[in-house]
């Protein structure tokens, strides 16, 4: 067993785990980071995402800056730097910041290496947990083969599936298989003929009409499509139910290809049409929500609450991809925005465990409204601050602490 030194472990290295370390690192404190993939950015980078959702206030006017300052802001300045072009875009009633994956893993390749106190495990799994009273006072993790023991002063979960908070014993709220939100699994299309507005219309027409012909499944018809960047090229995000296997992963991959095989069948817009590249894996939309001090509620959002341990704002709206009704949008109030409280990432019950990104303590529709990118960058740097606060002056939030 190899002895690695670091005060902070951050567990999972996408947007918000990468966010969790910078700050930490920042703020003087040895930290670790750990991701099981090769790279950092999570499905930021390997989604085939086109958007950052979560980053702007939504309303009449266009926002000039991000709603969160910090490291939302600074990402959000280099990826401008990168590709000048891609500037804030309104669809529908929301804004969101149009990115190159390339560039963003750029971005935080280059956050990443600048920090002298950061060190960065790819391709490392955390094996063990071991829990002592209300602390987790060690934790062991595993690269291509070797083993290392780390005794952090405090643990920030970013998996996403809160893996390592679950590791530990933390009580966390898992919505059943049927409630649980659709995942997505999304194919880079090349070689459409003719591209417009109305092929994106002719979509979910010809997909509701393989479902009514039982050649598709239900869920199925509520995939769309989108342009790319050159005029032959769209992306088909795929609506897909997974469970907790790795069959039920290959069933969702097997059916999104499916959905392209059909279409080219049936459009002739698709007919030589191939798919140039897909998602790295199904990307799920939700999973265990670890149990805070505080668990933000719908009504939380829909009446755009203000916490005095608020540390970050969010004006997304509640997004639910229902697998009998589709996409279900809950506004917040225009030209306003909610705030996400310190408890919902304080877990309960521990008193060195935080989350941060999709498995902090939030309701099944709530979680529809904070897991998006651009709050999860957010949420992950907050954490990062925290820890650091916590293991300097032994309080996570100093006094006075607001947004």
């Amino acid at each position: 067993m190899i002895k690695t030194d670091a005060e902070v472990l951050v567990a999972g290295g996408g947007v918000a785990g990468v966010a969790a370390a910078i700050a930490s690192a920042r703020q003087g404190l040895r930290t670790c980071l750990v991701e099981k993939e090769s790279f950092a950015g999570g499905i930021g980078f390997s989604g085939l995402l086109r958007h950052i959702c979560g980053l702007y206030l939504n309303g009449e006017n266009a926002p000039e800056e991000t709603l969160n300052q910090g490291l939302a802001q600074e990402i959000v300045c280099m990826l401008n730097k990168l590709s000048p072009d891609k500037t804030v875009k309104k669809i529908g009633r929301v804004y969101v910041l149009p990115y190159s994956r390339d560039d963003l893993k750029s971005v935080f390749d280059k956050l990443l290496s600048a920090e002298p106190n950061l060190e960065v495990y790819l391709e490392t799994a955390v094996e063990s947990v071991k829990k002592t009273g209300d602390e987790i006072t060690g934790i062991t993790i595993k690269k291509s083969g070797d083993k290392y023991d780390i005794t952090p002063k405090v643990v920030i979960d970013c998996t996403g599936n809160g893996e390592v908070s679950a590791m530990a014993g933390t009580g966390f709220d898992l919505s059943s298989s049927e409630e649980r939100q659709l995942a997505g699994y999304v194919l880079r299309i090349k070689g459409i003929k003719d591209y417009d507005e109305i092929l994106q219309i002719k979509v979910p027409f010809y997909l509701a009409e393989a479902v009514e012909k039982n050649k598709l499944s239900l869920y199925l018809r509520f995939s769309t499509l989108s342009p790319g960047d050159a005029r032959d090229e769209g992306y088909l995000k795929i609506s897909v139910v997974v469970g907790d296997d790795t069959k039920s992963n290959e069933l969702a991959v097997s059916e999104a290809l499916s959905v392209h095989r059909y279409l080219a069948e049936r459009i002739e817009q698709f007919k030589s049409s191939y798919v140039a590249e897909t998602s790295q894996a199904v990307m799920q939309r939700e999973d265990r929500r670890i149990r805070g001090e505080y668990t933000l509620t719908e009504e939380d959002i829909l009446n755009a609450r203000k916490f005095p341990d608020g540390i970050v704002k969010n004006s997304w709206p509640i997004e639910i991809w229902d697998r009998n009704k589709g996409t279900i949008y809950k506004y917040v109030p225009k030209d306003d925005y909610y705030e996400i409280p310190f408890g919902c990432l304080k877990v309960k019950g521990f008193n060195n465990l935080l989350c941060a990104g999709r498995c902090i303590s939030v309701s099944h529709t709530a979680l529809g409204s904070t897991r998006v990118m651009g709050t999860c960058i957010s949420l992950g740097e907050q954490a990062g601050i925290a820890a650091a606060n916590k293991i300097k002056h032994g309080n996570y939030l100093l006094s006075g602490h607001k947004i």
